[in-house]
Order: C-alpha cells, then structure tokens, then sequence
C-alpha cells in the first residue's frame, strides 16, 4: 500500500469536544504509527449553521493538544490534493456530479420540497419506516427533461443506488453487509448546488489519497452510501474503522447536555488540565494498550499503537479517571514546569500578589503541587496565606474535642513571639517542645497548633504552613481563635 494518509474532517458548527478529539487523535496516531501523514480538511459546506470562531479552535486546541496536521489549508499539501475547505471545492463536486449523471449512475431530480414532503407523508401513512424517493424523476423522458433545462427548472442530482449488495470489511465491526434495496436514490448535489455530505466526503477522500477513514459509528450508516459512489467512479475504496460510542456514567452518548460539566476541550485548559493527559486519557477510550499501564507518553502511545485493539463495546468517560490521570502529570512536573503552569490560574482579583515575593509566592504554590489535581484547584488552597481567609463553624467545632488546647497553645504562642530567628527548622523545634511541655502529642499537638495558627484544620506540612503565614500573621491569627 501507498503511503498512509488519515484525516479528521471536522465541520465548523461547533468548537473541539471529546469525541472529535478522539477522532482526531486516533487517526493521529495511527498515521504516525505507520510513518504517514494526518491530515485536517474543513467540511463547510452547512453554510448557516457555520460557527464563528469554530475553525480557530479545533486547530488552537489540536494544536495544544499536540494533535499536528501534516497538511490542512494552513499548510497546504501538494496540489493534486485539492483544496483542504469544502466551500472551495463547488466547482469540483458539481462537475463530478453531472458526470454521474453522463454516466447513467445519477439523475436529474426536479421534484420540488413540497411534493418531496407529500410523498414522504403518504409513505408514512402507510406504514413505511425507511421511506425512499419514489424514483420519479428517474422515469422522465428525454422531452421532459430537455423542457426542464430549457426553462431553467432548479433540480437536485440524485445517485441511482443499485439493487445489489456491499460488504464493508471494518477494523472495528468486522464484515458489515448492506444492500442497495434498503437505501433510496439520495441526493449528491442539492439544487443549491452544494453537495451533500455523503458525496463530497468522497470526492475529497479520493482527491486527498487517503488510505484509512476512522470516525464515529454514528458515520456507519453513510458509508455504503459512499462505497456506492467510490464504485461509480472506479476509485479504490479507504480502509474504515467506526468507533465505538464514548457513553457518559448513565449508558448514554456522551454530549454537552450529559451530567458532565466538561464536555469542550477549552473548557478542561481553562480549568487547568495538561494536554498531554488529555492525549493519554482520550487515547484509551476506545482502544486498549494492551497492557496495565495507563500512563503513556504520546511518543509511547504512538510507538504501541496497533488497530487490532480496537474496542467493540462503548466506552464509558470517567471523569474521576481523567482527573486521576491528569494529577500524576501534575505530579510528574517538574518544579519549575510546576510553577509556570500554575501561577496563570490564581486568581488574582481573590489574591492580592503584588506585595508578595517571588520566591514566597513559588514556595506557597510549592506545598500543593502534590495536592492539587488540576490549575485552577490551587485557588482552593491558598487562602490560609492570605487576609480574607475566614475560620469557619465546622473548624471552631472541630476545635473543642481538645480539652487541653489552651494550655498547650499558651506555650506555642510564647514560644513563637520570642522565636528571633523565622525558619522552618526553629518552628518545628518549636512545635515539638510545645507538645513536650504541655504532654501532648500526636493529633491532640498538631490539630490545636494547625487550628489556631491557621485558622483551619487543612492543610499542608505544618511549620512550613506556619514559616509562610508568617510570625505577626500566626500570632494574629491565635488572638483570633481565642475570641471565638
């Protein structure tokens, strides 16, 4: 075989979710696996349903993701491959459709919307689901339409399907049998003379030497459609692989109206989750390793890629799994990967930063970075350091089951205000010594201390919490508590 060429042809009615993203992911890494090319075509042609902006963000979060098009119409292949947007392709399709029609594999249909309706509706009347076109204009006689083009008459150009039988051979699904019977004469080219999605898809397919087509088992209908109109042409057929559906936790397809709140890939980058974990997660919904392992570089991923894993079951998006996943990147960071992640998503209008160090805000941010799953979880854990964090009722209940707090937290505050030398090593000593005198230890020292220093019951290392507060904050804070 020629060389491999995959493509994601993403209309520009909505921006980037998770199941286009593992359509494109997956021909992706098949073509990379395979040394070959992956290719981003725009199937615009639903002109009054195109998206503003729609175009920008499947290519700026592909390209976040790491998901790089070889060609698309920024980058342009070589120019047998035509043009990489539908819309500029009219001329193209409207030529090889009228060539069908040369042919004698399609017709003219000058049946208007109203009769189309009406012979649907008397179908429906009696009794047929898979209503067809009633093949009316197939019949015309030459006179008729010669009188149809000499007055102009609009027409839509319809395939005339034949009553035999295609096998589909797919990666997923195995071998798939339609026939001709089943399906009616579809329109190619609508009296607009914009092609139909089923029609122009090929052409470009063909146009574009592309080897494999992997998509959406909601697609598995169009294809004998397609292989019907490969047929007319004499071209070769791709390789197709229907994914299964991604469902969400009730069995249902996963979509934007599912209990998910994140269902747009800008969604997850606004909330702080790493390309690359998405890449690892997405890849696996649908496709096994075959392997344990469920951490996977993209390079890895390419590298075992093999499309006999395909998956025939449903995949179940797992929101707790992505989080999971995503948390051991974080944790993989390094630490100054770390810091320039994640200083982006604190939230400045909550944290005041401007008269805090660089260093001071590094070592904050620091103490969470084994803590926090995504970016913008940081803004959840911070507030202990700042002025406007708040002891709350359930802390203050929390407080009471210690019945020699104040005895103990009298030594710890006279141990601090006297405490010259601010650093971590002279706290913990500090700590340590408190809970000797006062004989206390365990949760019975740290809680009392964590509580009144702190104002919370949460939190990370206890003195390098107490060392970053800082020594007049710790003491306000104690005074604080005490008056509660």
């Amino acid at each position: 075989m020629s060389k491999f060429r995959l493509r994601y042809a993403p209309s520009p009615t909505g921006f980037l979710h998770i199941g286009n993203t593992r359509t494109a992911l997956m021909n992706y890494v098949f073509a990379k696996h395979f040394d070959g090319d992956f290719i981003v075509r725009i199937e615009d042609t639903d002109l009054e349903r195109n998206v503003d902006g729609a175009i920008e963000s499947q290519f700026e979060n592909l390209n976040w993701m790491g998901i790089i098009p070889d060609e698309s119409f920024l980058k342009p292949g070589l120019a047998k491959y035509g043009k990489y947007m539908q819309s500029q392709k009219f001329d193209r399709y409207k030529q090889l459709a009228l060539e069908l029609v040369e042919k004698g594999d399609a017709y003219k249909c000058f049946c208007t919307s109203e009769e189309l309706t009406a012979d649907y509706e008397k179908q429906t009347e009696q009794g047929i689901v898979a209503t067809q076109y009633n093949k009316k204009c197939l019949s015309l006689s030459a006179q008729e339409l010669a009188d149809n083009d000499k007055t102009n008459k609009p027409f839509s150009i319809r395939f005339k399907v034949p009553l035999k039988s295609w096998n589909l051979n797919d990666m997923v699904r195995g071998d798939v049998i339609f026939y001709g019977k089943d399906l009616g004469d579809f329109v190619i080219l609508k009296t607009n003379g914009i092609p139909t999605y089923n029609f122009a898809v090929v052409v470009d397919d063909f146009d574009m030497e592309i080897t494999h087509v992997i998509r959406g088992e909601e697609h598995i209908s169009n294809t004998p459609r397609q292989m019907m109109i490969f047929d007319a042409f004499g071209w070769t057929y791709p390789r197709f692989a229907h994914l299964t559906l991604i469902v969400d936790s009730t069995g249902k397809k996963l979509s934007k109206r599912s209990g998910n709140n994140l269902f747009f890939i800008e969604q997850y980058k606004k909330q702080g989750y790493l390309p690359q974990a998405i890449f690892n997660y997405i890849a696996l919904l649908g496709w096994s390793p075959g392997v344990e392992q469920e951490i996977f570089t993209t390079d890895e991923l390419i590298k075992i890629f093999d499309e006999k894993r395909f998956s025939k079951s449903p995949s179940t998006f797992d929101m707790v799994k992505m989080t999971w996943i995503n948390s051991q990147y974080m944790k993989a960071l390094s630490d100054d990967d770390y810091l320039n992640f994640v200083k982006p998503f604190v939230d400045q209008d909550k944290f005041n930063l401007t008269n805090k160090s660089e260093d001071w805000i590094n070592q904050v941010l620091l103490l969470f970075k084994k803590e926090i799953d995504f970016g913008v979880q940081i803004n959840e854990k911070i507030g202990l350091f700042f002025e406007n964090f708040e002891f709350n009722e359930i802390t203050k209940e929390q407080l009471v089951q210690f019945e020699n707090r104040l005895g103990l937290i009298n030594i710890f505050e006279d141990k601090i205000r006297q405490l010259e030398e601010w650093n971590i090593e002279n706290i913990k000593n500090i700590i340590k010594n408190s809970g000797t005198e006062a004989e206390c230890k365990g949760k019975d020292l740290f809680m009392p201390i964590r509580i009144y220093a702190s104002k919370t019951e949460h939190g990370p290392a206890l003195a390098d919490c107490i060392f970053l507060i800082g020594k007049d904050k710790v003491l306000e804070n104690i005074d604080f508590v005490k008056n509660q």
